[in-house]
């Protein structure tokens, strides 16, 4: 997964769950690179997209010496509900000090009705800390469109192969009718290994009648 794909990358500790790292193929011009991984829960704004099951995820991606890449991600999501399939691309450049990451996901859910949209993504990172911004389009539901999330976070090696991360973003859901809108913030810790990642991530909401997450996880990249 694309590092600055945030939705994608947000159930574990290192600002996301399966940060591409070594290349599994690779040319002067071009990168193509694959992660695979096991959690006991999917977050995702704060809250369960597995209804509290455990999770198996993986995904590949292509990169371009240019900036351009694109990929595809895969989540199993719990309770009868299929996959979640993620077909993506986008364009990461640099000015100055600053990382810039511009981008188009759409989520393709096969065995629920009307559950498909699409995001419009973009993220700013200087050093180790970014914000990202997604804004829903080409919703199924059309009364989802608009929805919107927002997220700032960042992360530091505190440890030789021992990363802590945090993030904090806020959400507006929409939906017939009206619209559910939340705080919600992460913590978490990775230790890296040569056999790949273990992660401990926590996650709670503003929301009083919704439970704090506490997600463990391992991920390899090649």
């Amino acid at each position: 997964m694309h590092p600055n794909l945030k939705k994608s990358m947000i159930n574990s500790a290192v600002a996301g769950a399966l940060m591409v790292g070594a290349a599994g193929f690779s040319t002067a011009k071009a990168e193509l690179t694959f992660n695979a991984g096991a959690f006991s829960d999917y977050i995702l704004w704060g809250v369960s997209a597995s209804g509290g099951n455990a999770v198996v995820q993986g995904g590949v991606d292509y990169e371009h010496e240019s900036g351009f890449y694109l990929g595809t991600w895969m989540s199993t999501l719990g309770d009868g509900e299929g996959q979640e399939v993620d077909l993506y691309l986008g364009y990461a450049f640099e000015a100055g000090d600053l990382e810039f990451d511009i981008g188009y996901v759409y989520y393709y859910y096969p065995a629920l009705d009307d559950f498909d949209y699409g995001d419009i993504y973009a993220s700013v990172g200087f050093g180790p800390v970014y914000a990202s911004v997604n804004y829903a389009v080409h919703a199924d539901d059309s009364d989802y469109e608009g929805s919107t999330v927002y997220a700032i976070g960042g992360g530091l090696e505190i440890l030789p192969s021992v990363t802590f991360d945090a993030e904090i973003g806020y959400t507006e859901q929409k939906f017939t009718g009206g619209s559910d809108k939340w705080t919600f913030w992460t913590l978490g810790l990775t230790k890296s290994t040569d056999m790949g990642d273990i992660s401990l991530t926590y996650a709670q909401t503003d929301e009083s009648d919704i439970d704090p997450l506490f997600v463990v996880g391992y991920s390899i990249s090649f």
